[in-house]
């Protein structure tokens, strides 16, 4: 009933089918999510880092990632709960750990 339907225009030189051209737009907006959360829950854009930046870039895609996989609902407020709990950010990588079968 609450439906809405929106058409997306997309400029291109190759010739691809239709669920060709869909999976790498979908590719490309999973990366502008990533770089989304990355900025916003974790204020990447702030950090003035230099050395150790692409190690740094890593470690927030790895958090970000755990968050998805454990279905964190609101990745900022719980980056911002357990900033300085490691217990808890143990917790959720040991869960992922298990859910995902890297520990038997």
């Amino acid at each position: 009933d609450n439906q809405e339907t929106t058409t997306h225009y997309y400029i291109s030189n190759e010739y691809n089918d239709a669920k060709t051209f869909l999976t790498k737009i979908l590719y490309e907006w999973s990366v502008e999510t990533m770089h989304f959360y990355k900025d916003t829950a974790l204020n990447e854009d702030k950090c003035k880092v230099n050395k150790g930046a692409f190690a740094l870039s890593i470690l927030r895609s790895f958090v970000i990632n755990i968050l998805h996989l454990n279905k964190v609902e609101n990745i900022g407020r719980k980056i911002v709960e357990t900033t300085y709990d490691l217990t808890e950010a143990l917790t959720l990588i040991c869960m992922t750990r298990i859910k995902y079968g890297l520990i038997k």
